[in-house]
């Protein structure tokens, strides 16, 4: 099960997608974390279903928006309702699912550009915090991410704890030597303060 709390997201100005999650679950960042440059990026979680990553960037990648894709992923699911999903697709459209089986308290916030998404949270306070410091933050999209991240973990985050955390972010031919797309791929897999370990990390 990975319980925890995530944000997706596009800038079309610096042409990127990220999504950065935390969660109190070991190596969250490499279960819930996908994304694509020129594709979207993807945010995967409660009894997580880790396809929903390759086969949402591969949909996104050959045209269809996030709603699109988010359909067609749950439709082939007999556990939808145990799923727990957030998406952005090229164009920096949205698109979110909470299905009615994911432990309370449970829920997503959607605004321009991006989705928050999460579950086993100390409440909604968690969500509201994350959406108000993106779009209030300023910086590169990384930056708006972990800020993100971190309002939510002040806020009261998962309500198990801390442990893991993890930030994704992808441009086209910005990772290492121009031959990737992976600009900003940084993970704390077993901290005592995962979230505060990242920012210090993206410093």
């Amino acid at each position: 099960m990975i319980h925890t709390f995530s944000i997706v997201a596009h800038d079309p100005d610096e042409q990127a997608w990220g999504v950065a999650t935390a969660s109190k679950f070991l190596a969250v960042g490499g279960v819930v974390n996908w994304a694509q440059a020129g594709a979207g990026a993807v945010a995967t979680q409660s009894y997580a279903k880790v396809t929903f990553g390759p086969d949402g960037l591969a949909m996104m990648a050959n045209g269809r928006s996030a709603r699109e894709t988010l359909d067609a992923l749950l439709a082939d699911d007999d556990d939808r309702e145990l799923r727990q999903v957030g998406l952005v697709d090229a164009r920096g459209e949205t698109a979110a699912f909470t299905g009615a089986q994911c432990m309370d308290w449970a829920g997503h916030k959607s605004g321009r550009f991006f989705t928050c998404q999460g579950n086993i949270l100390t409440g909604e306070e968690t969500l509201e915090a994350m959406a108000t410091a993106f779009t209030s933050s300023e910086g590169t999209l990384a930056d708006r991410l972990v800020a993100a991240l971190l309002a939510g973990d002040n806020a009261g985050g998962d309500s198990r704890g801390k442990q893991a955390a993890g930030l994704l972010v992808v441009k086209p031919n910005a990772g290492y030597g121009g031959d990737n797309d992976r600009y900003c791929d940084l993970r704390v897999d077993d901290d005592p303060n995962p979230v505060r370990k990242l920012r210090q990390l993206l410093s």
